[in-house]
């Protein structure tokens, strides 16, 4: 029983290494559409696909509406999981695995957006039915791509989480 005590810390304070280690692949993730937007700015169409279901593109919004809700989904993910990563309540492995699926999941969500933004941008200039047919997505490339990318960034949180429990 004192392996699972050890293995616990107290919740006194909020160390700022683990606060960061929570807040910044959201962070990140809230910048890159941003300059993905940016960048692409003059490409992109008047109207951005919004929601995509089985069937393709069915939903579409103005570009900077797009990204300033998928910015608030990324910082409200990041307020979910600053506090999972102030090491307390659960074990070293449950620690670990938290700051693997924070990066993982930044890092991938923040990827498929750019992804999804440089689509559109190709699209530029089309309407919505032949936007329809030009926005196409190589998910044999994306797919394994953003996997690694993942896998990557979910390691390098373990390392970083590793790092921080020890100041």
């Amino acid at each position: 029983m004192t392996t699972t005590t050890d293995a616990r810390r107290d919740r006194a304070g909020w160390p700022a290494g683990q606060i960061a280690l929570g807040a910044a692949p959201w962070l990140v993730a809230a910048v890159v559409p941003w300059v993905v937007l940016l960048v692409l700015r003059d490409r992109m169409p008047a109207e951005v696909v919004s929601h995509t279901g089985w069937g393709g593109p069915d939903g579409f919004m103005a570009a900077p509406n797009f990204v300033a809700i998928v910015t608030l989904a990324f910082l409200f993910q990041g307020a979910v999981f600053v506090p999972a990563l102030i090491k307390g309540a659960q074990t070293n492995g449950q620690y670990l695995l938290t700051a693997a699926v924070c990066w993982g999941f930044g890092a991938g969500e923040a990827y498929l957006l750019a992804v999804d933004l440089h689509a559109d941008a190709r699209g530029s200039g089309l309407n919505h039915a032949q936007l329809l047919e030009a926005y196409n997505i190589n998910w044999a490339l994306h797919g394994p791509v953003t996997a690694v990318l993942a896998v990557v960034a979910g390691a390098a949180g373990v390392l970083m989480a590793r790092k921080a429990v020890r100041r």
